[in-house]
């Protein structure tokens, strides 16, 4: 490990106030791996120091909306606001196009991710592989979408958003900036080079590290920092679990158009297969949902991996109007 930079050099180049040497010097320190983590720390005791402004968008556009309408909006207001409304100096014309004003505002930042970012996508039932203006690799699994700065990444932190399932491959850039991965009920992962696989949809978040080191942020300020074989795992009810596994492959079987199960419970099988086919696959029976399988099985429609399922397991596959039922085969349940 090379000899540690003081803190001092370090937080001049958070505020971008170091010369060439000095950079050169970071550039070479954070060359090891080992110094990651404190490079971190760091930079998280940097950041508390400089707030960032982040607007309540939403917040702002249903007080605006609450205000035009004359309703209560149960907060307090200022005397000298009071008694501006009371006069009815509100009402006058000028006032209403101020407001006006401060609504384009607020809907330009309603608007910013679309004007901001492109999106990088995946078909059904298909994987994509895309590689960032940085260098870094991505490859989404199907129903994925990943937003990307439609500029280009700049000098500072590399910012992504994350709404499906994705590997990514993190390079490390000449000036050592973060990558960043938002996704789904403020989860948010920061490297600055390494190799993960990120899940972020509806029913919970999941991320395992294959290569290097991640820290993870969590919703109310929480922080955890992966090593590699770390599993990370949410459900919707927003407990989480930290575990190890030995078995990296089943995690990025889907680039091969596989499905990896290794004692994998039915019910968790079908939101598999629902989330790359964008199908609805029901299992309404309970105890039939908690049975479990194993094996590795290469298929590229839905209902190749249903036929395989209901013949392991004695299932009927029925299709209904709006969705499709697992059910225990009738000919199966006489015999039991």
């Amino acid at each position: 490990m090379k000899e540690s930079l003081s803190k001092d050099v370090l937080f001049d180049f958070f505020d971008g106030r170091t010369t060439s040497i000095q950079r050169k010097l970071v550039e070479d320190w954070l060359a090891d791996p080992q110094n990651e983590e404190l490079y971190h720390q760091y930079l998280d005791e940097w950041e508390s120091r400089h707030p960032q402004f982040s607007p309540q968008i939403e917040n702002a556009l249903s007080d605006y909306i609450a205000l035009m309408n004359d309703e209560d909006t149960g907060k307090e207001i200022p005397l000298s606001q009071t008694e501006v409304k009371q006069s009815g100096i509100w009402k006058s014309p000028w006032l209403y196009g101020a407001a006006a004003a401060c609504f384009l505002m607020v809907v330009s930042f309603v608007f910013r991710n679309e004007l901001m970012y492109k999106s990088l996508e995946s078909e059904n039932g298909q994987t994509s592989e895309y590689k960032l203006s940085d260098g870094t690799n991505v490859v989404l699994n199907a129903n994925s979408i990943l937003r990307v700065p439609r500029m280009g990444f700049g000098l500072g932190n590399r910012e992504v958003m994350l709404d499906g399932e994705a590997e990514f491959k993190v390079v490390h850039t000449e000036h050592s900036s973060r990558f960043i991965v938002r996704m789904n009920q403020n989860y948010v992962i920061e490297v600055l080079g390494t190799e993960f696989v990120a899940f972020s949809r509806k029913r919970g978040t999941k991320v395992f590290l294959t290569k290097g080191k991640v820290k993870l942020s969590l919703p109310k300020g929480k922080q955890l920092y992966l090593k590699p074989g770390h599993l990370f795992a949410t459900g919707t009810n927003g407990a989480f679990t930290l575990t190890s596994s030995s078995t990296p492959a089943a995690f990025v079987a889907w680039k091969e158009n596989m499905f990896y199960f290794d004692n994998t419970l039915l019910s968790e099988a079908v939101e598999q297969i629902n989330d790359r086919f964008k199908v609805n696959v029901r299992i309404l029976d309970p105890v039939l949902g908690k049975r479990r399988i194993g094996g590795v099985y290469k298929v590229k429609q839905a209902d190749d991996l249903l036929i395989i399922l209901s013949e392991l397991l004695h299932l009927e596959v029925v299709k209904h109007d709006e969705f499709i039922e697992l059910r225990k085969s009738v000919t199966n349940t006489n015999h039991e």
